[in-house]
């Protein structure tokens, strides 16, 4: 029976699907594979799906993630790269004999933020693997690493649908999609564009109070606003005022991001779709009010600030330091 069973439950990708089920049918499948896709374009469940179709006797549990052979690694918390110390555990692990499938794997998300040394060391012993040993990299860009790395392991890549394709499955297949998108038209479509053509993240944002997501959206707006005005104390005092969660507080700064790109977008004459605002004609009025500059210093604090919200803050505390930060950008 084709290994292609396994992966029925990944939309589109077809030519991906074919690709891998052939070579795993073939038992010519590459010891280690890039699997590159935007974030919740199904990178990891491919990478389980493959393991599923190696291994069919245990793909229950394979795909319930409960097998000791299938480990799978990622940033720690806290941190921005991934060090040589987790590549140097996964070296040795992999000359542990599996404890019941035929075959180790070992699944590195955010491949690509392992430093040049990390990368290196895994080089090793992706020239030399050992038998029935398998790497698969997850990445959202694959030129991000090494072109050694790059030569060992192939690019296979996530398919990304336009907001037709993303709009027609969900609504079709979640409950709360189609209703979005009947009650509330804009946030639906504003939730297709932040998707950035990845399904998963569609439905990572639909399991999200879409009236909270809403408000946070609302107060954005009204802090645009007030940055355009230049009037740091109305800043101090609206955000004080929020009670936001930690939780909003990031949703907050995101958006304000994707506001500043699509502004920056307008003054350098990209062409990019906008990210945030609902319309291009939006973000060029907005840009009128802001230098580059300004947009520059604000983008860089919305990245230090979102970082800073990884971990554990007091909400009422860092919003006071939002205040401060945002409008030491406008001077």
């Amino acid at each position: 029976m084709s290994a292609e069973r396994f992966f029925d439950s990944l939309y589109g990708n077809l030519q991906l699907i074919k690709y891998l089920s052939s070579g795993v049918d073939s038992k010519h499948l590459p010891h280690a594979l890039i699997i590159e896709g935007p974030e919740g374009s199904g990178k990891k469940s491919t990478a389980y799906m493959i393991c599923a179709a190696m291994q069919p006797d245990f793909s229950d549990k394979i795909m319930r993630r409960i097998t000791p052979d299938i480990t799978y690694h990622t940033l720690e918390a806290g941190k921005k790269t991934i060090g040589v110390s987790t590549v140097r555990e996964i070296r040795e692990a992999a000359y542990i004999m599996p404890q019941e499938l035929s075959v180790r794997v070992f699944i590195i998300d955010n491949a690509s933020l392992m430093t040049d040394a990390a990368q290196n060391a895994l080089l090793k012993i992706l020239e030399e693997p050992p038998e029935g040993v398998y790497f698969f990299l997850l990445s959202e860009n694959a030129s991000a690493l090494l072109p050694t790395v790059r030569s060992r392991a192939p690019v296979v890549r996530m398919q990304v649908f336009d907001e037709g394709e993303l709009e027609e499955y969900i609504v079709k297949n979640n409950g709360k999609a189609a209703r979005l998108s009947g009650a509330e038209p804009e946030a639906f479509k504003m939730l297709l564009r932040s998707s950035k053509g990845a399904i998963g993240k569609a439905l990572e944002f639909l399991e999200q109070n879409s009236g909270n997501k809403q408000k946070v959206r609302e107060k954005t707006d009204k802090l645009i606003e007030l940055l355009s005005e230049g009037k740091t104390s109305d800043i101090v005092f609206f955000l004080y005022k929020l009670g936001f969660s930690r939780e909003e507080l990031d949703i907050l700064m995101l958006n304000l991001a994707q506001a500043v790109r699509d502004m920056l977008a307008v003054k350098y004459e990209t062409g990019a779709e906008p990210m945030y605002f609902l319309s291009l004609e939006t973000a060029e009025t907005r840009a009128t009010e802001f230098t580059r500059g300004t947009l520059m210093a604000v983008y860089s604090v919305t990245e230090k600030l979102r970082d800073a919200l990884t971990v554990n803050v007091n909400a009422e505390l860092f919003s006071l330091r939002i205040a401060e930060m945002l409008s030491s950008a406008l001077k």
